[in-house]
């Protein structure tokens, strides 16, 4: 009986094992496959699209695609889409998914309208196929929330204060964001970060030292986020409160009595704009002058009582600051003084620059003339000094071509003369006895002496002596004869001890003040500088 049921199951048992060679061999030789895409992003409140595509063989179709979204309590589905009977679109989806394409089931893609981040999740594309059955795939939907960034700014900024915070920027989505600070103004920055179910958000503050440089400055909040297509940037401009200190320009020295259109305007700068006010130290403002906001106008010709302290006040919500300007105004008498009192300082100088020039040329003619005179004068001597070798030369020629034959004699009274002319310079004093050192006639010389003064200094007590004859035919005068019993003059007068000066004061004579030698016959001839010749 066992044999017999062996053989009963065995073709049961063969049947089987080439069905599943069939199907095998039908499984690995068919090229159907499932495309999709293992992860789909998309951005919320934008339409997206979750692809599935058979590729089938010839004779091969698909007849049916279902759409699953697998939970954490099962599946749900999402959309059914047949070859006979159309597409079904299943509640919450209605209105939110259709089929993207026409046509065959091939492509069994649909499209997700407005999504949401509940739409985040995983898919199933299951397609039924004849004759070769069902097909799947699984695809992941990740929905990506694009941060709205919000700018806040701080309290008000007031020049003075310390670190303060300028601004916050504040931005939430999935995945978290980026926030950064594009600014030209120098500050530091804080960073806090908060997770949420779905997304998470991002908060940067901007801390700075207020400043007037910075007022009106941009401070921009940059986010990035894969949501977005470009950087979202929100700009915020700064307003620090400050006042700046106060002066007034207009005033000059140029003022005077009579001068129109004068004003005095007040500078000052300040955030929020300042508002002006003007007073005078002491005193009201005078008539005729208007106030037009910055200015202090001056409506008619100035006057000397315009004189005086002007105060400009400066003044907004941070600070109030004032300028004082001291107006002076000339009168046109005081300006006519000035006037005549410079007329008058410019011609002193002037007077003194000439002065001075016409000192410098007399010293310059003074020292010309000086100079000429020396040179004249040197000239002269030079001249007279060979006048008197000429008349010396001339003189020693007559001396030897005289046929005088007493020359002992005429040596003798020669030497004599000297000696006379010696004791009549001296003017009183006691003579000198001088030893005369009888030289003989070299040529053309003989012996020569100098005078001298009580000081030292030499200079010629006689101007001319005796001439020598010039009349060479004459005979020499006899000598005359002493009487009898009397010996010469000159030997009485040496041998009776006489006064000498008186003897010597015989053979001169005195004109304009000098001794002059009076004329004889006996041929000697003294020169200039008391020279014998």
């Amino acid at each position: 009986m066992a044999p017999q049921g062996m053989r009963t199951g065995t073709p049961f048992l063969l049947l089987l094992f080439f069905f599943l060679l069939l199907l095998l061999l039908a499984a690995t030789g068919r090229a159907g496959v499932v495309e999709v895409q293992r992860s789909v992003t998309a951005v919320l409140g934008q339409d997206v699209v979750l692809p599935c595509r058979y590729r089938a063989q010839e004779q091969e179709q698909v007849e049916q695609v279902t759409w699953l979204k697998r939970g954490p309590g099962g599946s749900t589905q999402v959309a059914v889409l047949n070859r006979q009977h159309g597409e079904h679109i299943l509640e919450p989806y209605a209105g939110r998914v259709m089929r993207r394409a026409d046509g065959a089931l091939e492509d069994g893609a649909i499209v997700l309208r407005n999504a949401v981040q509940g739409d985040e999740g995983d898919y199933e594309c299951h397609l039924i196929t004849f004759p070769l059955g069902n097909f799947e795939g699984h695809l992941t939907l990740k929905v990506l929330v694009p941060p709205l960034p919000i700018l806040n700014p701080g309290p008000p900024l007031e020049e003075g204060q310390g670190r303060t915070l300028a601004a916050s920027c504040t931005a939430e989505g999935s995945p978290v964001p980026t926030v950064r600070w594009d600014t030209e103004v120098t500050g530091s920055t804080d960073t806090r970060r908060a997770a949420h179910a779905r997304s998470a958000s991002v908060t940067s503050e901007f801390y700075l030292v207020p400043g007037r440089s910075m007022n009106g400055k941009s401070l921009t909040c940059v986010v990035a986020h894969p949501g977005l297509r470009h950087e979202k940037r929100i700009t915020h401009r700064l307003s620090v409160a400050y006042l700046s200190d106060a002066s007034v320009l207009g005033h000059t020295e140029e003022w005077q009595e009579g001068m129109e259109g004068a004003t005095l305007t007040c500078l000052g700068d300040g955030n929020p704009p300042p508002s002006y006010n003007w007073t005078r130290l002491e005193a009201p403002l005078p008539p005729g002058v208007q106030v037009r906001g910055d200015t202090l106008v001056f409506q008619r010709p100035l006057a000397t009582d315009d004189a005086g302290a002007y105060i400009c006040r400066v003044s907004n919500r941070v600070a109030t600051k004032e300028a004082r300007a001291n107006v002076s105004v000339r009168s046109r008498v005081t300006d006519n003084e000035v006037r005549k009192v410079d007329l008058v300082s410019a011609s002193v100088v002037v007077v003194g620059v000439i002065a001075a020039v016409l000192l410098c040329v007399l010293v310059v003619v003074v020292v010309v003339m000086t100079l000429y005179h020396k040179r004249k004068t040197k000239r002269i001597s030079e001249k007279y000094e060979e006048e008197l070798t000429l008349t010396r030369e001339n003189s020693i020629r007559r001396l030897h071509s005289s046929h005088s034959t007493d020359t002992r004699t005429q040596l003798e009274e020669t030497l004599q003369l000297r000696a006379e002319s010696r004791q009549g310079s001296l003017r009183g004093d006691s003579l000198r006895g001088d030893s005369l050192r009888g030289d003989s006639l070299r040529g053309t010389s003989i012996c020569s002496a100098m005078s001298e003064e009580p000081e030292g200094r030499s200079y010629s007590t006689l101007s001319t002596v005796r001439e020598i004859e010039t009349q060479t035919e004459a005979p020499p005068a006899p000598l005359l004869t002493a009487p009898a019993g009397k010996g010469p003059p000159e030997e009485e007068e040496d041998g009776g001890g006489g006064d000498p000066i008186k003897q010597a004061m015989t053979h001169f004579v005195q004109e304009n003040g000098m001794l002059q030698a009076r004329p004889s016959t006996n041929g000697i001839y003294i020169n200039g500088r008391g020279h014998l010749v």
